[in-house]
């Protein structure tokens, strides 16, 4: 049978930095896992940094996989055990939705004979979950009480208290598993510690619950100076730009290409090759472009700065 596994997680919070873990720990035990993402906005950046490490990745885009998206979802799975004939399949659902018709999507006779679910993984923001928690309660909540095993992120990062960060997710979830290591130093026992964890899971209905996020795309015609990015950076974290809790996408801050990653206060930038104006290691960006994701999205002013 194909083991999937579903890997949840508000915006931001780390989905694809561990989806590309475990698919590497996967390929050095043999494996042939791929990669399947719903992504929320235009900018298909997750499953691009996929391939770009030697992985296969699938990607759907637009909607919500429970509602519109239930049948292209249904073909993707089909379309990747056809077609590579993996042992494994790693699925990111887009950050904003919860989805409970995603395991009646494995009951469909296409898919039911063939796989199975692995696990149900919530990774939780250890930098932004309060303030995550006091924008995006009801979210927040319906995520960690779904899943059967937690993973924090960004603990090298993080201010808060460890221990009052795992109590605060055993009271809303007092079954699940919580793993609290810095990623940089999993290794082959964490990894073998997780697949233990992992038995014994079901595909019992779990809740629904859409976020009212607006979200926009803005393709980047021009490059940045230093001193722009630093601002377009000043401009999301404070709100001027809405109340946005995920700006991520391509820019050409003068001649080098940078991925920009903003989950509410957390920034990271990462050096990028280009060539001829086209995003070299990111094949599918055909130019640089920005989402912003939002409960308020102010798309007047973005368009204004970035013009």
């Amino acid at each position: 049978m194909i083991k999937i596994d579903f890997i949840s997680g508000f915006l931001g919070a780390g989905k694809t930095t561990f989806s590309n873990m475990l698919l590497r720990h996967y390929m050095d035990c043999g494996l042939r896992p791929v990669f399947i993402v719903n992504e929320f906005g235009e900018t298909g950046l997750d499953a691009e940094i996929i391939k770009a490490d030697g992985f296969e990745a699938i990607e759907v885009e637009g909607g919500c996989i429970c509602c519109t998206l239930k049948d292209d979802i249904t073909a993707a799975i089909v379309k990747v055990i056809d077609t590579f004939s993996p042992t494994n399949i790693v699925f990111e659902p887009c950050g904003i939705f919860i989805f409970d018709n995603f395991f009646d999507i494995l009951k469909d006779p296409a898919i039911n004979k063939k796989c199975e679910l692995s696990s149900i993984i919530t990774v939780v923001d250890g930098v932004n979950f309060s303030f995550a928690k006091a924008l995006y309660g009801s979210f927040i909540y319906n995520q960690i009480k779904n899943a059967t095993i937690i993973l924090l992120s960004k603990l090298e990062k993080t201010k808060s208290s460890v221990d009052e960060l795992i109590c605060d997710i055993k009271n809303i979830n007092p079954d699940a598993f919580i793993i609290s290591k810095i990623w940089t130093d999993w290794d082959v026992k964490d990894f073998e510690h997780l697949m233990e964890l992992q038995k014994g899971v079901s595909n019992e209905h779990r809740d629904h619950h859409h976020s009212n996020l607006n979200s926009i795309t803005v393709e980047l015609e021009k490059p940045f100076t230093k001193d722009k990015i630093d601002k377009l950076v000043d401009c999301c974290v404070s709100g001027a730009f809405g109340n946005l809790c995920r700006v991520k996408g391509a820019v050409l801050v003068e001649k080098q290409a940078v991925l920009l990653n903003i989950a509410m206060q957390d920034v990271t930038m990462q050096d990028v090759t280009m060539q001829g104006g086209t995003l070299k290691k990111f094949n599918g960006l055909s130019k640089p472009a920005l989402t912003f994701i939002g409960l308020t999205v102010h798309e007047k002013k973005i368009i204004e700065f970035l013009g």
